[in-house]
């Protein structure tokens, strides 16, 4: 069975650079006699998961484009060793070793769950990244069908979406870092201050 081709409009990807939060595009249209060249980036950063596609150039020149390409892979490195160099805590990674198992017979939200190394990106296999509190979705329950699983990143603040399989368990309260905790209680805190004033307004 023939490999289906990944296509931007009539652009056949021809080159792709999966880096940091973006994924950078070359590609290329042997039927547009006028610009069959293009780069632009590539972006999942929705709850569906969906490509998008933004900062499209397209160019009559070969050259020209590849040295549009790799630029922006350069400048989404350089943001990544900045974005580095701007945590101010252990980046560790965390193994099973740190988790305890999630069975499908638990309810896992106000848990704090540790994302699978694996399915993250090399830049992002962290603990920062990793530790994330699930907040809610088909996939908190016990003996759920569903799988989505809506969590809050306790380093960013950032809420995303996995599956419930994208978990290697819960962290153990031994191995919570402090950084975690204090964001956790922050957190938790904030959470509940917003109750009782929506408590006091009835």
């Amino acid at each position: 069975m023939e490999e289906m081709k990944r296509m931007v409009d009539n652009y056949e990807v021809y080159q792709a650079i999966s880096i940091g939060k973006v994924e950078v595009l070359l590609g290329i249209d042997e039927s547009n006699a006028e610009r069959p060249y293009m780069v632009c980036y590539c972006t999942r950063n929705n709850s569906l998961g969906v490509e998008q596609f933004y900062a499209i150039a397209a160019s009559a020149d070969y050259l020209e484009t590849m040295n549009d390409f790799i630029s922006r892979v350069q400048w989404e490195l350089e943001d990544l060793k900045e974005e580095r160099a701007s945590v101010m805590v252990p980046l560790t990674t965390l193994t099973q070793a740190e988790c305890q198992p999630i069975r499908e017979d638990m309810r896992i939200d106000n848990q704090v769950v540790v994302i699978r190394p694996e399915r993250l990106r090399p830049e992002y296999r962290t603990a920062v990244n990793q530790l994330v509190l699930a907040l809610s979705g088909f996939g908190t329950s016990a003996y759920s069908r569903g799988r989505a699983v809506y969590v809050l990143n306790l380093y960013t603040g950032e809420e995303s979406r996995w599956n419930r399989e994208d978990f290697i368990g819960l962290i153990k309260p031994e191995h919570m870092p402090a950084w975690a905790q204090e964001k956790l209680e922050q957190h938790q805190a904030a959470t509940q201050q917003k109750q009782k004033l929506r408590d006091d307004a009835r």
